[in-house]
């Protein structure tokens, strides 16, 4: 069933991404700890790379601040109201005012739409676990990022450990998450199965939050019954990987009303990402 599986992605992406189909020896050079007893096929894409996350955000602000835009941190939002053509925003550090107000609270998003007085989206947070481990007597530099077809589990490389998870969808209301220690020791358990890797110690372990819509596709378009409130959210725990793209969707559709030719030419559609799809009885309407 699973080398199914390992087929039917493969054809689901292979116009899209050139992926090597291994087995056998060329399977175990890729992850000398996978063990052959257990890992029969896998898929390999050479060309992936690492994101910087913290340089890519610091890179975001940076960019913000150079076009003079203004960065409030520890500041609550208690209250959204629309008046004149304009939104003022409550917060806990005074009110702001704008045209348009994005909201891309993440996890928060329909809270954050119901202190406008929006109905929600039906957002819902998913809770993932992660941690980290030594990889003793293992050179883990060249390692793949490696996933269960199953999504049961997958681990990955970082400087001078490795990281590993779950890969556990659990619907969470909006909170400040942390791991469960079942989690993790489920986790650890079915890496140990797949691989020859000994855990005997978690260095680090947390949790995040990961919000999909009920498509499980991202929003990123204007409420279709509140001019100027924009709603970017749902990333479904892509949110870095997908932020450029997204970013200048938004910007397009805020500034010009249209997807850049770049997004459209890769089969982007507006529709296909406005929150008026999650609503198909507006109050517009």
């Amino acid at each position: 069933d699973e080398a199914r599986l390992v087929d039917e992605l493969a054809a689901s992406v292979s116009e899209r991404i050139p992926l090597e189909r291994l087995t056998g020896a060329a399977l175990q050079a890729a992850c000398p700890v996978l063990d052959p007893g257990w890992a029969a096929v896998g898929l390999l894409e050479r060309g992936s790379q690492e994101i910087d996350v913290a340089a890519l955000h610091q890179g975001f602000l940076r960019g913000l601040r150079t076009r003079e835009g203004l960065v409030m941190t520890g500041a609550e939002v208690t209250g959204i109201d629309a008046a004149g053509g304009r939104w003022r925003v409550e917060t806990s550090a005074g009110p702001v005012d704008a045209e348009v107000v994005v909201n891309a609270a993440g996890a928060w998003a329909d809270v954050v739409a119901e202190l406008a007085g929006l109905p929600p989206l039906g957002l819902q947070p998913m809770r993932r676990t992660a941690f980290t481990f030594a990889a003793s007597g293992h050179d883990v530099a060249a390692w793949p990022f490696v996933v269960d077809v199953a999504e049961r589990f997958y681990f990955k490389r970082e400087p001078s450990q490795v990281l590993g998870s779950l890969c556990e969808e659990t619907p969470m209301p909006p909170h400040d998450a942390r791991p469960e220690e079942v989690d993790v020791a489920l986790a650890i358990d079915r890496i140990q199965e797949a691989t020859t890797l000994e855990i005997r110690h978690v260095t680090k372990a947390w949790a995040g939050l990961r919000t999909f819509a009920p498509d499980r596709d991202p929003v990123n378009g204007f409420d279709p019954d509140a001019e100027g409130f924009y709603w970017l959210a749902g990333q479904g725990g892509f949110g870095i990987m997908t932020s450029p793209a997204m970013a200048r969707a938004a910007a397009g559709l805020i500034v010009d009303g249209s997807l850049p030719a770049g997004l459209v030419a890769h089969g982007i559609a507006a529709d296909s990402l406005s929150p008026a799809r999650l609503r198909p009885a507006s109050r517009s309407g």
